[in-house]
């Protein structure tokens, strides 16, 4: 999708992080943007400082786990600017650093809910009207390097990232099949400087309870640390948001913002082929 001036953009998780910043860059990029998220006073803000800046943008409150919200947000926009151009599905949470088996099982629902059905519910909504429209259109997923690899301690986030990318292959292939213009894109970034480590302040009710009850071993504490100290090191969003537009523009479908990560993802797809046990490296330098 090479010409994005004027077009209508939708942003999920748009209050903070890569969202925010992907939002703000598309309403650079001369789009209208809607800023959809479940805080809707951090949306709120991040559109009126856009508006204010003279580009055009607007929030509505979303949480995209819940169906009947995603349909209201749906027809709300279609009602109001007839199009979605460009869809990025990008709410998403990490949830707990710990071993699978002492994961609550209401911190895998969360995850899951959030990471993997807030997409399908994006899809579901808007796509059949994106389709119908016959515009040329792109729909961002927000993956993960992680939904490339599987490492230890971080098991519903990894497994709900595998999804998110195989929904988006699944996608590509099949709006090639019905003659859409509409091209699919994964983000797979690795560590970025946002609140993702962050998921106690994001956690429903029920989620912060289980953990509660499950307390975290030192270890799992130490490892908390750690990836709160990967994510303080990392890249910002910003950046994310500036490779994002050149992918979109150039209608490109992985996306790694951390070209670096691809030695091992290699290493992980010669595993599987070579049916050799799975082996989990080091960290790459910062």
């Amino acid at each position: 999708m090479k010409d994005l001036e004027g077009k209508v953009a939708l942003v999920t998780g748009a209050a903070a992080g890569i969202g925010l910043a992907m939002a703000e860059r598309f309403a650079n990029e001369g789009m209208q943007v809607i800023l959809a998220d479940r805080d809707i006073g951090g949306a709120t803000e991040a559109a009126r400082k856009l508006v204010d800046g003279g580009l055009k943008a607007h929030a509505i409150a979303v949480d995209v786990t819940v169906s009947g919200e995603v349909e209201e947000l749906a027809d709300e926009v279609f009602r109001d600017y007839g199009n979605v151009h460009l869809l990025c599905n990008n709410a998403g949470v990490l949830g707990r650093v710990q071993a699978s088996w002492e994961q609550p099982i209401e911190n895998w629902r969360w995850v899951f809910d959030v990471n993997v059905l807030g997409v399908a519910n994006g899809l579901h909504y808007f796509l059949p009207r994106m389709v119908e429209a016959g515009e040329q259109g792109y729909v961002l997923n927000t993956g993960s390097v992680a939904g490339l690899l599987s490492g230890p301690f971080f098991a519903p986030y990894n497994a709900s990232k595998h999804a998110v990318v195989a929904m988006s292959e699944c996608l590509h292939h099949e709006l090639r099949a019905v003659g859409s213009r509409i091209e699919v894109g994964v983000l797979c970034p690795g560590w970025v400087h946002t609140g993702l480590a962050d998921f106690e302040d994001k956690a429903p009710d029920t989620v912060k309870q289980a953990n509660a009850k499950s307390a975290a071993s030192r270890q799992a504490q130490e490892r908390d640390v750690a990836v709160r100290k990967m994510v303080a090191d990392s890249i910002g969003p910003e950046k994310i948001a500036e490779i994002v537009v050149e992918a979109v523009t150039e209608g490109r479908f992985y996306i790694f913002p951390h070209p670096e990560r691809k030695a091992d993802i290699r290493v992980r797809m010669e595993t599987i082929l070579e049916e050799r046990i799975p082996s989990f490296g080091p960290p790459p330098p910062k």
